[in-house]
């Protein structure tokens, strides 16, 4: 065993779920599911705390109905327990050869009387909050690899099969697979996901039964992490903890596929003991992310500083186009109800192709909008938003952005982009005297407009934001890179090693990743929910690789494909259009990579010149007889 130097009562923590032994089990079960703990401690009295027994989460889901006449006694354990004084060692031992998750700890044989409980993520828990370094560094070191069949279920499989294996075999948890020949994880069922539903329920109290058994993917949980074998144990271990999960499927980088397990006694070993007998660390390390030079760090601007930031001035201009806000506006666009769901906002951005939401109330009332940076922005402020299971429900108002400008038909465009660079909003709605909504006006009409109506009006380099602001390497945290356009007000970024430019990271192709709360600066990531980012390339699962989630994780690749400071703005957007990105790596005459000319960029160009014309005095509103006749943009 290791040389550990510490007692169990130094990790054990008080019960949350204490109990008589008369009480029905079944009240037992909903305590340990609204508490979200894996153990109840049965007492004499809660006075004494005389040790009567005790109940796991494999107890009580023995009760396979709603209502029952069992006591929590009936059903109860009075072994393993472990003693203040014992070694840790020991204790993980006992729990591993009695398959039990969490168990009492008791004052001393002679004295049974309760002083906490432990489970095996509070000792893996404790070891960390405690600074100690795992002696094995990788999952490959101390993965378990045998029997794998054992630990993989379908989601077509019935629940009361995969009951079994957990109740009488001693398994927590199976991974669920995309088939029994394809074993792409796509989530995991485990004691506890049967604890905190009753959808699985396959007896009633009459013993009649049901008339159809539920399918695993009624209650699996969804999404969840995957390591691979080079991950860090410390990853692991942090991820498993934060969210009681009882293993993690370990995946092939390369195609997706299980290779292993990865258990808390697995990770409680590696803290303990080190690797299993055989295992060699392997060559290849995880990627992890690099260290923001301080000139590199993000840190607040000004709102009308962003907006007059040009990499090269131009002579001012303060004519306007000619356009009013009526003439480009739609009609309409796709919308959801602020009682919808995230997940539903998600599908209608997919099924209606577009980056933008409409949000309305119960009235049919617009009072927001939903984008896919705004959703991205929301992601990185407030944490995770693709929860545990499909049911777990996150509505628009979680993501919904209510500050959103309003602009008089009669405006010109220069006014618009002027709001909405003002707001750093990508739709405006046009409304008539009465504040009553005309149509809308998006990002990507005003770039529209701009590449009809002003080539030869500006240089990239008179448009694009200045220095290296647009720049992140590709080992930089993803976290950082977010960080970085919402502060500059950039929706892309050019994605440079050093060496070459490799990608960009564009908002429009970024809506769908979850990253830790942005408030904690907390950089591993949880979940990942990315699509087939290019025709051609590798898909990408509903997992994630236990490792701190980096700008090359989530860029579009683009190879030789940039502009130079001295081309046309229209030239940019062409490329814009055309590889499906909201931004263009930039490099000067000399082939140096200065930065990213963006879709927002665009927008702030537009608004210099209103804000020029009302530094000056002069109007913003085109009369009707003045305006240009030109035809509405297409949606």
């Amino acid at each position: 065993m290791g040389c550990l130097d510490v007692k169990i009562w130094e990790v054990a923590r008080k019960p949350r779920v204490i109990v008589l032994g008369d009480v029905p089990a079944t009240l037992v079960r909903s305590r340990l599911r609204d508490d979200e703990e894996p153990i109840a401690v049965i007492v004499e009295d809660e006075k004494s705390m005389k040790f009567k027994g005790y109940l796991t989460w494999r107890e009580v889901v023995q009760i396979t109905s709603h209502y029952s006449n069992l006591r929590a006694i009936d059903i109860a354990l009075d072994h393993p327990v472990a003693y203040r004084d014992e070694d840790i060692e020991e204790v993980v031992r006992k729990m591993y050869e009695e398959k039990v998750y969490a168990l009492p700890v008791l004052d001393s044989p002679d004295n049974p009387t309760v002083v906490g409980v432990v489970s095996v993520a509070d000792i893996v828990r404790a070891l960390r909050a405690a600074g100690y370094t795992p002696i094995a560094e990788t999952v490959a070191e101390v993965m378990t690899t045998d029997n794998l069949d054992e630990y993989i279920v379908t989601q077509d499989e019935r629940v009361n099969k995969v009951w079994s294996d957990l109740v009488y075999h001693g398994k927590f948890a199976k991974i669920v697979v995309r088939s029994r020949d394809e074993t792409i994880p796509v989530g995991i069922v485990s004691l506890k996901e049967f604890v905190e539903t009753s959808r699985w329920f396959f007896h009633r109290e009459s013993e009649r039964g049901l008339k159809s058994i539920a399918k695993v993917r009624r209650i699996m949980l969804r999404g969840v992490p995957a390591a691979t074998p080079e991950t860090p144990i410390e990853y692991a271990a942090k991820i498993m903890v934060e969210n009681d999960y009882p293993l993690l499927p370990v995946i092939d980088e390369e195609t997706g596929k299980l290779v292993g397990i990865l258990t808390l006694y697995d990770v409680a070993r590696a803290y303990i003991e080190g690797a299993k007998p055989g295992r060699v660390r392997p060559v290849k390390r995880a990627v992890l992310p690099i260290e923001v030079k301080p000139e590199e760090r993000v840190t607040y601007v000004a709102t009308q500083q962003v907006i007059q930031q040009v990499l090269v001035a131009k002579p001012q201009v303060e004519v306007l186009a000619g356009l009013r806000a009526a003439d480009i506006a739609l009609t309409e666009l796709p919308a959801v109800t602020v009682n919808d769901t995230v997940e539903h906002a998600r599908r209608m951005m997919l099924r209606h192709k577009t980056n933008y939401l409409l949000v309305v109330n119960d009235k049919g009332e617009v009072i927001g909008v939903v984008t896919k940076w705004g959703m991205l922005k929301a992601i990185g402020l407030k944490g995770p938003i693709w929860k545990r299971r499909m049911h777990d429900r996150y509505f628009i108002d979680y993501i919904m952005d209510t500050e959103v400008p309003r602009v008089k038909a009669d405006e010109s465009i220069e006014q618009v982009a002027l709001k909405m660079a003002e707001a750093k909003s990508e739709v405006a709605i046009v409304v008539d005297e009465n504040n009553r909504p005309l149509g809308f006006i998006t990002k990507d009409i005003i770039v529209d407009v701009y590449s009809k109506q002003f080539a030869g009006r500006a240089k990239v380099e008179n448009v694009m934001t200045p220095g290296r602001v647009g720049i992140v390497h590709p080992h930089h945290s993803l976290y950082h890179a977010v960080k970085k356009m919402q502060t500059f007000y950039l929706d892309a970024l050019t994605v440079y090693d050093g060496s070459r430019i490799i990608g960009v990271v564009s908002a429009n192709r970024l809506p769908f990743v979850a990253y830790e709360d942005a408030v904690t600066g907390v950089r591993s990531r949880r979940l990942i929910w990315v699509r087939k980012l290019v025709k051609g390339a590798a898909r990408k699962g509903r997992y994630v690789k236990v490792t701190p989630l980096l700008v090359m994780d989530a860029m579009v690749p683009l190879r030789n494909v940039y502009v130079k400071t001295s081309d046309d703005v229209v030239k940019a957007i062409e490329l814009m259009k055309e590889h499906n990105v909201d931004g263009i790596p930039v490099v000067d005459e000399e082939g140096k990579v200065v930065g990213v000319v963006t879709k927002t960029d665009i927008v702030r160009e537009l608004a210099r010149t209103a804000r020029i014309r009302i530094e000056r005095g002069l109007p913003l509103v085109i009369q009707k007889k003045e305006r240009k006749e030109e035809p509405k943009a297409k949606a």
